[in-house]
């Protein structure tokens, strides 16, 4: 599976490639330039060092300001190798003249600047907890910009430093990143890609879920239980708001106990959906999709008993379909992991059905599983 850094750091370099062949269409229709400097040029950007890093780190330190070709040419240095991050990193005073240019008048030096710390904060901690320091606060603020390329750089810089930095990362909490983030994801489908940061938004929102739920502030929690049921579940990307809700809300049980019950209704209808439509796990998407569905519900079960009454009136009303064709789709998943929630999940339904005047005591037999085929699952997931 990939982790949400590989899928931002693959989107960076498609990103800069696409650039550079952006600069080489420049430099060709440029009259400025005969096809041996181009040539030269070219050469200069696929072998820059560590001392062209020093040698421009040290300039626009000098000079107190960097143009668009300084900037890229630091910028397709810092992808090309980490020693030259750490080079530049270690220039007194090198990074707060590109966070000038990203601060400035000029809206190409400003995505010039962006894109130069997009790809310094591929660095390691110190790195990216610096930026963190000295430009979060732009980072964040530039989330509302109308400018498509520094939105999106905004967003990836956000997404490197939240993985790499736990410093860095709770910097930019305590700047109000959690609703400006929560904004972007929740926003309905955009017919122009370019302007749809809902994935990369999402990616940001699983990075904090998976790694910092538990040092959010309390204004960030009462946001995120006010608004967590306004997420389209057909709007995409669909596959990580379960695992997000999860992750933040489901490690406290009384939390969870104390849901609203509009709440509680959402949660079980965004799961069931999610099942409905995942006709198999053919991928890391549909995966997530059907994990968490299982989880939320069983979850849900098992602290708020009266929800049960709710799970089965959805799948009547709305899926036309009864608890043993449910149950009988979710085994149809094979998938070791799957299998684990869904039998907890089933547990919880059983506690539930024991108490339920109309029990049924063949519900067991019903379900179309092997329990020879459970069982290799789960000796599959053991070992």
């Amino acid at each position: 599976m990939l982790v949400p850094t590989e899928i931002f750091r693959e989107k960076i370099r498609v990103y800069a490639n696409s650039q550079r062949e952006h600069h080489r269409e420049h430099f060709r229709d440029s009259l400025r330039f005969g096809l041996g400097e181009i040539k030269e040029r070219v050469q200069f950007l696929d072998n820059l060092n560590e001392r062209d890093v020093l040698g421009l780190a040290k300039r626009i330190k000098r000079r107190k300001r960097a143009t668009p070709e300084d900037m890229y040419r630091l910028s397709h240095a810092f992808l090309q190798d980490l020693e030259n991050i750490k080079v530049f990193n270690k220039t007194p005073g090198a990074l707060q003249i590109l966070i000038k240019e990203l601060t400035g008048k000029s809206s190409e030096c400003q995505i010039s600047a962006a894109e130069c710390l997009c790809n310094f904060s591929l660095g390691d901690a110190p790195v990216c907890e610096k930026i963190a320091s000295l430009a979060g606060s732009y980072l964040v603020t530039y989330l509302h910009s109308s400018e498509i390329q520094l939105v999106r750089l905004c967003l990836w810089t956000l997404a490197n430093i939240l993985a790499t930095s736990s410093k860095g990362a709770h910097t930019c909490l305590q700047m109000q990143l959690i609703p400006q983030l929560w904004k972007l994801y929740i926003g309905d489908e955009i017919a122009d890609n370019l302007m749809d940061y809902k994935e990369d938004s999402a990616i940001c929102l699983q990075i904090i879920s998976l790694n910092y739920a538990s040092v959010l502030n309390e204004k960030d929690m009462e946001f995120l239980f006010q608004h967590a049921n306004e997420k389209n579940p057909t709007c995409l990307p669909n596959e990580y708001h379960l695992q997000i809700i999860f992750q933040i809300f489901f490690n406290q049980e009384e939390i969870v106990a104390n849901f609203p019950e509009n709440l509680i209704t959402y949660l079980i209808s965004y799961s069931l959906s999610n099942i409905n439509n995942t006709a198999e796990l053919s991928g890391v998407k549909e995966n997530l999709m059907v994990l968490y569905a299982i989880r939320i519900l069983g979850n849900i079960l098992a602290c708020i008993p009266s929800s049960y009454t709710k799970l089965l009136q959805e799948l009547s009303s709305v899926y036309q379909i009864n608890l043993i064709g449910f149950l009988n789709k979710l085994f149809s998943y094979k998938s070791s992991p799957i299998i684990l929630e869904i039998l907890w999940f089933l547990k919880n339904i059983l506690r539930q059905e024991e108490n339920n005047a109309t029990f049924d005591i063949n519900l067991l037999d019903k379900l179309q599983i092997k329990r020879e085929n459970v069982v290799q699952q789960l000796m599959q997931k053991s070992g």
